[in-house]
């Protein structure tokens, strides 16, 4: 994931620099790397910063976005979803971005959203903790955990759920927090050999 925002940071660079012809270009290409459709949007008001929303209330990425829309085939959760499967389709990679995530270095909002793709395949294959990974997909659908005081419900969630799964590996020698929590929580549901 971090190699494709420095892909299209470096795109998104190029595009500015560049004449008419060539920024169509540099979009078109940033937009197939991204894997998703508003990403073009995005950039635009990236290179027109008056076109962008000046109030920070104003949600722009999560579960509380308006356009989230989890659970249908259209909306940014959608659009997201495509390219997190995309980026974590190797065990491989599933590894490294666990550690990386227990190192404390994957973005809230990017845990969120494979703790609810992963919920959803683990709960139809019955592995979801009786129930506690649907109900935590449920709350994350539900905004409970965005906001200031999100995190911290999050990690207490995440705490619960870990404890009803019964192949969730403690990972103690990681940092206590979100990024832990959720990587013992898709680990015990699993991530590593299933994917998203």
């Amino acid at each position: 994931r971090l190699e494709c925002r420095s892909a299209l940071a470096l795109l998104g660079a190029m595009a500015r620099r560049s004449p008419p012809a060539r920024r169509c270009i540099c979009l078109v290409l940033a937009a197939l790397l991204a894997g998703w459709s508003r990403f073009l949007v995005c950039t635009f008001t990236a290179l027109h910063p008056m076109a962008a929303p000046r109030s920070p209330t104003v949600a722009r990425r999560g579960w509380a976005d308006p356009g989230w829309n989890w659970g249908s085939p259209f909306g940014t959760a959608h659009d997201l979803a495509m390219g997190v499967r995309a980026n974590l389709d190797t065990r491989a990679v599933r590894e490294s971005w666990l550690e990386q995530a227990l190192a404390g270095q994957v973005d809230v909002e990017d845990i969120k959203l494979a703790l609810g793709l992963r919920i959803q395949h683990a709960a139809r294959q019955g592995i979801d903790g009786n129930g506690a990974g649907r109900r935590l997909m449920s709350d994350m659908a539900a905004c409970k955990y965005e906001g200031p005081d999100g995190p911290g419900s999050l990690l207490q969630d995440l705490d619960a759920l870990c404890l009803a799964l019964p192949a969730a590996p403690s990972f103690s020698d990681a940092p206590a927090g979100v990024g832990r929590s959720a990587a013992r929580a898709l680990a015990g549901m699993g991530f590593l050999e299933g994917g998203l």
